[in-house]
C-alpha cells in the first residue's frame, strides 16, 4: 500500500506543473482556498515578523495522546486534473482514528481502502462491509499513513523557515500559530516553473506541543477555475472518550 501511495505522490508532483501553468497564464487572482484554511490566513500572506522558529520532531508528541482523529490531504486539485465530472483531481484524502492507550488501535481510510489494526491483528476492506484479515505483522503500512509521516516531509524539513505569528485556538485546542516565510515557496515552486500564491501555516498545541493543523501549498486561478498543490492536515477530537476502534464483524475467512 505504501509503495503505491508514494508512487502516486510522485506523479502528483509532476501534475503540479500542468495544473498551475494553466492557472498562472490566465489570471493573477487568488483562488478560493481549496484546503479550507480560515479567513485571515489566506494564500500569499507575508511571513510573520519576529518570534521563535519552529522546532522539528513535534509530530512524535502525537504518540503521547490517549487518542485522536485526523484528516490529511495531499496532491493536486482543479484545473485539468479531474478525471470525470464531480472529481477534484489527484488530491488524496486520508482520514482515521488513533488510539494510543491502553492498547494501540488504528483505523484508517486511505483513498477508500479501509484498514483496522488492533494490537497485532489487521483487517482490510475495499467497501467497508467485507473485511479480510492480514497475516502481516508489520504495521508500517498503516502507521506510514498517519500525519506524522508527511508532517516530517513538509514541516520538519523546513522548520527553520517558520516563525511564531501569535496565539490562536485551532480545532478547539489553544495553539501557537506559526507562519512560513515566503522564501519556502522556492523549494517547490521550481517544480512548476510558474508563479503561484504560496501558503505555509502551522498550529501547535500549547499543552502537549503536538501539531494540530497545518497547510503547505500553492494556489492559482484562471477563468473562474482554481488549482492547488500541497499538503494539509487536521488533528481533532483529542483524547475524546468517544474515540473508538473496534474489530470488524463481517470478516471473510481466507482459505489456508
Amino acid at each position: 500500500m505504501v509503495t503505491s501511495q508514494r508512487t502516486i505522490r510522485g506523479l502528483v508532483a509532476l501534475g503540479l506543473a500542468a495544473g498551475l501553468v494553466v492557472a498562472a497564464c490566465g489570471s493573477s487572482n487568488t483562488t478560493s482556498n481549496p484546503f479550507n484554511v480560515p479567513a485571515g490566513n489566506g494564500a500569499g500572506a507575508s511571513s510573520a515578523a519576529g518570534g521563535n522558529s519552529l522546532t522539528s520532531g513535534l509530530s512524535s508528541n502525537l504518540d503521547a495522546l490517549t487518542s485522536y482523529q485526523f484528516s490529511e490531504s495531499i496532491g493536486a486539485s482543479g484545473l485539468g486534473g479531474a478525471a470525470s465530472p464531480g472529481e477534484t483531481g489527484m488530491s488524496l484524502l486520508i482520514t482515521g482514528t488513533v488510539i494510543n492507550k491502553p492498547t494501540t488501535a488504528i483505523m484508517v481510510n486511505n483513498f477508500g481502502i479501509q484498514t483496522i489494526v488492533i494490537g497485532t491483528q489487521e483487517w482490510t476492506s475495499m467497501d467497508g462491509n467485507s473485511w479480510y484479515p492480514s497475516s502481516s505483522t508489520d504495521a508500517s503500512s498503516v502507521t506510514d499513513l498517519l500525519p506524522g509521516k508527511d508532517y516530517a516531509t513538509w514541516f520538519d524539513s523546513n522548520s527553520t523557515g517558520f516563525t511564531v505569528a501569535g496565539d490562536e485556538t485551532k480545532n478547539g485546542v489553544p495553539c501557537v500559530h506559526y507562519k512560513g516565510s515566503d522564501s519556502l515557496s522556492s523549494l517547490y515552486a521550481g517544480l512548476a516553473g510558474v508563479s503561484a500564491n504560496f501558503q505555509a501555516d502551522l498550529w501547535v498545541a500549547k499543552d502537549g506541543n503536538y501539531p494540530v493543523s497545518g497547510i503547505y501549498g500553492f494556489f492559482a486561478s484562471s477563468g473562474g477555475q482554481s488549482g492547488a498543490f500541497g499538503y494539509s492536515f487536521d488533528v481533532t477530537h483529542v483524547n475524546d472518550s468517544a474515540n473508538s476502534v473496534t474489530p470488524p464483524t463481517n470478516v471473510v475467512s481466507i482459505p489456508s
